[in-house]
């Protein structure tokens, strides 16, 4: 049986990454999805966001919420992104990690069982998140388990982040006299080390041991010849559960107040947090058991889990694969890891209609 899900996980897999789905196109893929669920016997709905459309699949009325997102970032230099490569027990393609592999696993383990289930598939959560945001849930939920790439760690700890669009101004003077002039680059450069350097990075949880300042790209200048009187760049700056965002702002404004530079706030999202008490990650801890040893960490990404937490829905955060990988031109996901994640999915779903008292 454990060679028959591993066929049909790398089978369905590949036709999942050959269907683009960069946000704003996903309606290919949430057709398909919309089919085969309703050939495995779910009861799907569609909620229009924009011209595209979540998906509500559901059997019977279950108590907890399994719930994705089926849109990807674009190739950003990902040769052949959308043409799936299996090669030494992984499968290579944009989405393989985040989170269509996630999706190959629970559509493999619903094929498995009958039980209750109630899945929410989102489109938008790598732009701006209207798909979580504008869901309406179809009945009240217990909890949610959020699916993405955490290396099979329950995350109920959740980053927010304050990412900014930076510029700063210098002045310009010849290549050959750089003294006589201002270099906007180093400006923002030391603007960027400034941020890096704060209190609650150097001191971030030990959950969040990978996170820190991210500087996405930078631009300015024209020539050696000449110093830069322009720099411009964006920075995304990690907030951790617990942290004090008054101060945490303060001090960013502090310190391009001392560089007398310009920003504006593009994105500012909350950590989240919810209790290790609460009863979806006991069931879900209960799922893992014989399969995976269960072990927290903290997720340093935003994820939709973020908005169903604000539905009041507590929402945990899980999945197969490396985080790191995905966005990038390496992603990709182990077979193994999508058979192990299809089991605990399953286990999931039929543990999922226990009482809350049997969970602990």
């Amino acid at each position: 049986m454990a060679q028959d899900d591993k066929r049909r996980l790398i089978e369905m897999l590949e036709k999942l990454i050959s269907i683009r789905s960069v946000t704003g196109e996903e309606n290919r893929l949430v057709d398909f999805l919309e089919k085969h669920l309703l050939e495995i016997g779910l009861n799907v709905g569609r909620e229009e966001i924009d011209s595209r459309y979540n998906l509500f699949a559901y059997r019977g009325k279950a108590r907890y919420l399994i719930a994705t997102h089926v849109d990807t970032v674009p190739p950003w230099g990902f040769r052949r992104a959308f043409k799936p490569r299996f090669g030494d027990e992984r499968i290579f393609g944009r989405g393989a990690v985040d989170t269509k592999g996630q999706i190959a696993s629970l559509l493999v383990a619903l094929e498995n069982t009958d039980a209750p289930c109630a899945i929410a598939l989102f489109v938008d959560e790598e732009r701006d998140a209207e798909g979580s945001d504008r869901f309406t849930p179809r009945w009240k939920f217990d909890g949610a388990l959020v699916l993405e790439p955490t290396n099979f760690a329950i995350c109920t700890r959740q980053a927010g982040s304050i990412e900014i669009r930076l510029e700063t101004r210098g002045r310009s003077s010849h290549g050959a006299t750089p003294l006589a002039g201002k270099n906007a680059i180093d400006v923002f450069i030391e603007i960027y080390l400034a941020l890096k350097s704060m209190e609650h990075i150097k001191n971030r949880p030990k959950d969040f041991k990978e996170s820190g300042v991210t500087l996405g790209w930078i631009r300015g200048g024209r020539d050696c010849q000449v110093v830069p009187d322009r720099c411009v760049g964006e920075i995304d700056i990690p907030i951790f559960p617990g942290d004090d965002i008054s101060a945490i702002k303060d001090q960013v404004d502090e310190i391009l107040a001392k560089y007398g530079a310009g920003a504006q706030v593009k994105i500012f999202d909350q950590p989240v947090e919810i209790s290790r008490d609460e009863n979806v990650v006991k069931l879900l801890e209960r799922a893992m058991r014989g399969i995976r040893r269960v072990r927290y960490s903290g997720m340093p990404a935003w994820t939709d889990a973020a908005n169903l937490i604000e539905k009041g829905i507590p929402s945990v955060v899980f999945g197969a694969g490396d985080l790191s990988l995905a966005h990038t031109e390496r992603e990709s996901i182990a077979v193994d890891d999508l058979l192990d994640l299809c089991r605990i999915l399953k286990r999931f779903i039929e543990l999922s209609g226990m009482e809350s008292d049997q969970l602990s």
